[in-house]
């Protein structure tokens, strides 16, 4: 046994068979994929990046029947010790299919709310089409919100979050944290059983999300800025995009609207060198002067002809220019 390793059958592994269901509940707390009597517990695949690979399928929304059996898949092991309180419950559960609906839909719902602002955090506030991964935060307010995600995560988990503490063999200990349990205290008071559901649905989507902000993964997750689907990259991206963020099917419009805004850019060069030569008189014809500034600054090799070829729009940029000066 390795030294760091630790002693309590509760720790879990990156890829876990197990035999029974207490060992597969212990597994998943890490947030495993796990692997129970040769299947999976509902959601989960054998796959590299199973949580990743998970969390898109819940925010796909196409997988309500997956989301909603992974949620009574635990709800399980929370009634395992019956009262006459949770007996009710349960048979409510039963007669009105609905309920587990609510908690589904609501855990869909809180993992693209989570997803969308952590996303967010990294794009620029005056241009949508820069996005940098690396600026990701949990503490900024985004959109008018009035909360962050940071504020978000912890009022549906980390205020009622249950941990446990393990040793390991040289006998130093470690904490860690266990799986969101059904909140029973919540069936009593002015709390319908709907708003029950959806919350226990929200802090499903909050331990899932959490474990993602807290893995390598966490800036590979993306939005496509033309038909919002969820994706990841491979690897998570450095560098900062300035045209905008497509997923794989939407790459095609992410290369016309690059060479549409390159050539806006261009445009807006040429209608700026035109007003110039105009001040200054240079000393050779107005078509070839302009060219040149264009090339210099974006690394073409155009002549006059691309000017005369795009004087409309060029002047359209001047009277532009001039009457937002003037």
């Amino acid at each position: 046994m390795d030294k760091g390793e630790t002693l309590s059958p509760i720790s879990g592994r990156a890829y876990i068979r197990v035999e029974t269901e207490s060992a597969a509940l212990s597994a998943v707390r890490e947030g495993a994929s796990v692997s129970l009597c040769g299947g999976l517990i509902p959601g989960w695949r054998r796959e590299p990046r199973a949580l990743l690979s998970f969390i898109l399928r819940v925010l796909d929304g196409n997988h309500r029947q997956m989301v909603r059996q992974h949620l009574e898949y635990f709800l399980r092991f929370d009634f395992s010790c019956s009262t006459p309180q949770v007996g009710q419950f349960q048979r409510r559960l039963h007669e009105d299919p609905a309920l587990m609906g609510y908690a589904a839909g609501s855990m869909i719902a809180a993992m693209r709310e989570m997803a969308d602002m952590w996303i967010d955090s990294g794009k620029s506030g005056t241009d949508r089409d820069v996005d940098t991964p690396a600026d990701r935060n949990v503490e900024d307010d985004l959109h008018g919100r009035g909360y962050s995600l940071f504020q978000r995560i912890d009022r549906s988990l980390l205020r009622s979050y249950p941990r446990y503490t393990e040793m390991r063999r040289d006998g130093s200990l470690q904490i860690k944290d266990a799986y969101p349990k059904f909140d029973v205290d919540r069936l009593d008071g002015f709390w319908g059983l709907d708003e029950v559901m959806k919350a226990h649905g929200a802090k499903w989507a909050a331990f899932y999300f959490s474990r993602l902000l807290n893995s390598p993964d966490s800036r590979s997750i993306s939005r496509c800025d033309y038909c919002k689907a969820y994706f990841a990259y491979q690897r998570a991206r450095l560098r900062t995009v300035t045209h905008g963020v497509f997923c794989p099917a939407c790459n095609g419009k992410a290369s016309v609207k690059r060479t549409v805004i390159s050539r806006a850019k261009r445009l807006d060069t040429a209608a700026r060198a035109w007003i110039e030569w105009e001040s200054k008189r240079q000393g050779t014809v107005q078509p070839e002067w302009v060219a040149e500034q264009v090339n210099k600054a974006h690394g073409t090799a155009f002549g006059r002809r691309w000017v005369s070829q795009n004087a409309t729009e060029v002047q359209k940029r001047v009277e532009a220019l001039r009457n937002a000066k003037g």
